[in-house]
């Protein structure tokens, strides 16, 4: 990183991104000093500073792109942001060109999931394209066969689920990056489970939000959901449901961005587990 404004963020700057992300993002304080309590070792946090202050920051996560014949090393951004005083000073532009060079160098992916059409169209402007999507639909129940549910472990859940997606391009997480995903998953009274249907066992993970329980990930097909829907909405206490489907196998709802890449060779992948 040739920039000396930037660098990897220390234990000692965790107060001041605690700050930073509260100011950017609609957190509770309680929440980002869990995020950071249980993610800072295993991430890298990019920082750019003025007189030594993090004013802007992007914090990866390892996770690797895969398909039936290659793999490819890859980092996820996650949670960019920069004070507002610090605003369109070229801060971030700074720092995602240095995460770009890194990448170019050691010949690594790299994708984040941009939170609105806006922000995808800023992402694009430094090189990055569109790498897949997501159909999000909406249930109201009507289904109510009875639902075999056991909780699921995160190791086992990111095991059924690398054999679930592994017929087409995906991204392939890391054992450490799922537990936090059920953890994050439970902190917002989320279950991760074990269903068993038609002798098969599939995985899903969902947290209600509202009036509606969120189906974050799962393999069951959309039938299948709305099979279990009135079982899984009684379970959660919630009036209907929005799953995330993935787009090559589901042709209803709304079609959304789920990643945009850089750096890599694949499209149309199977991003999820994306802290969305």
């Amino acid at each position: 990183m040739l920039n000396n404004n930037i660098r990897l963020a220390e234990k000692g700057d965790i107060p001041a991104l605690c700050e930073l992300w509260k100011t950017c993002f609609n957190d509770t304080e309680d929440y980002i000093e869990y995020f950071y309590r249980e993610n800072f070792e295993r991430m890298s946090v990019v920082v750019y500073t003025i007189d030594g202050k993090p004013v802007s920051v992007v914090h990866l996560m390892e996770a690797t792109f895969a398909d039936k014949n290659a793999t490819q090393k890859a980092e996820f951004i996650y949670a960019t942001g920069t004070l507002p005083e610090y605003r369109k000073r070229g801060c971030m532009g700074a720092l995602l060109e240095a995460v770009k060079e890194k990448a170019e160098q050691n010949g690594t992916a790299v994708f984040l999931k941009p939170s609105t059409p806006e922000l995808a169209r800023y992402y694009n402007k430094f090189g990055f394209e569109s790498g897949g999507h997501f159909r999000l639909v909406t249930v109201t129940p009507e289904g109510a066969e009875p639902i075999d549910a056991s909780p699921l472990s995160s190791e086992e859940y990111n095991k059924m689920r690398d054999e679930a997606f592994a017929e087409k391009p995906f991204a392939k997480w890391q054992d450490d990056h799922m537990l936090w995903c059920c953890l994050e998953n439970d902190y917002f009274g989320g279950k991760t489970l074990a269903i068993k249907l038609d002798g098969e066992t599939y995985f899903l993970m969902a947290a209600p939000e509202g009036d509606a329980l969120v189906i974050t990930e799962t393999n069951l097909s959309l039938g299948q959901v709305k099979k279990l829907s009135g079982s899984l909405c009684r379970m959660f206490g919630t009036e209907k449901l929005r799953a995330y489907m993935a787009d090559y196998s589901c042709n209803e709802g709304d079609k959304i961005l789920s990643a945009v890449v850089y750096n890599t060779p694949l499209r149309d992948i199977y991003v999820n587990q994306i802290l969305i």
